[in-house]
């Protein structure tokens, strides 16, 4: 690591005097919401040297305290991506996830207002998986059909609601009417009650992505118990 930091400082004047990780961490000054004029410039070589994961992983954590001070923890949060069902939690993790997506695809990049630039986009991809899910919220509908007596299941007095679901599920994939996938995500926001957030994290899935398909498979269940 050592190494390849004096390559970095080697590489980029701005770097210079930082053979190690803690002090290009440290050369980064935060003055409120901007960064120091030194610290400016070191976002600037970080950015264009992220093509490397390990600078990019080190540019990521640059930008954390300014990351914080996004005020993510409230119950509104300041760029309207928090929502009053959404865990304060979620929302944090799913704002540095989007700050390091926007550095992997801006890497290499020779920009001069770096903080701006990742916030903003972080930022805005965030509020717009969570329109997405308001979105989603809003036409979901009950996954136990009130038609029940028309479903290819019948929900039986023994038979509770996730129950039905699982097995309901376990059809619809063995008609090939959903994905594995497909499946997977409806049984982990269902069946299991997890946040659709977290169960789009653990299939690897952008918070925008898991909304549309989770609303995506629920239809085609729905249509399929019709």
């Amino acid at each position: 690591m050592q190494a390849r930091c004096r390559a970095w400082a080697a590489m980029e004047p701005g770097l210079q005097q930082c053979a190690e990780p803690c002090a290009l961490v440290s050369l980064v000054a935060w003055e409120g919401f901007q960064p120091s004029d030194a610290g400016r410039r070191a976002l600037t070589a970080l950015l264009r040297l992220a093509v490397d994961p390990l600078a990019a992983r080190v540019l990521l954590q640059t930008m954390l305290p300014r990351l914080k001070t996004e005020r993510a923890l409230i119950g509104k949060y300041g760029h309207g991506v928090g929502e009053s069902g959404q865990q304060p939690l979620d929302t944090v993790v799913d704002l540095v996830a989007e700050c390091y997506s926007a550095i992997r695809r801006h890497a290499g990049e020779d920009r001069g207002d770096v903080a701006r630039l990742l916030v903003q986009e972080a930022t805005r991809r965030l509020r717009t998986a969570r329109q997405s899910q308001r979105r989603y919220e809003a036409r979901t509908l009950s996954l136990v059909p009130g038609h029940v007596d028309a479903a290819s299941a019948d929900l039986s007095d023994a038979r509770s609601e996730a129950e039905w679901l699982a097995t309901a599920l376990l059809d619809a994939v063995r008609s090939n009417r959903l994905s594995t996938l497909e499946a997977s995500l409806v049984y982990g926001a269902r069946v299991k009650g997890l946040p659709a957030s977290e169960v789009g994290r653990c299939a690897g899935m952008r918070p925008k992505a898991v909304y549309y398909a989770l609303a995506g498979a629920e239809r085609a269940l729905l249509t399929g118990a019709a």
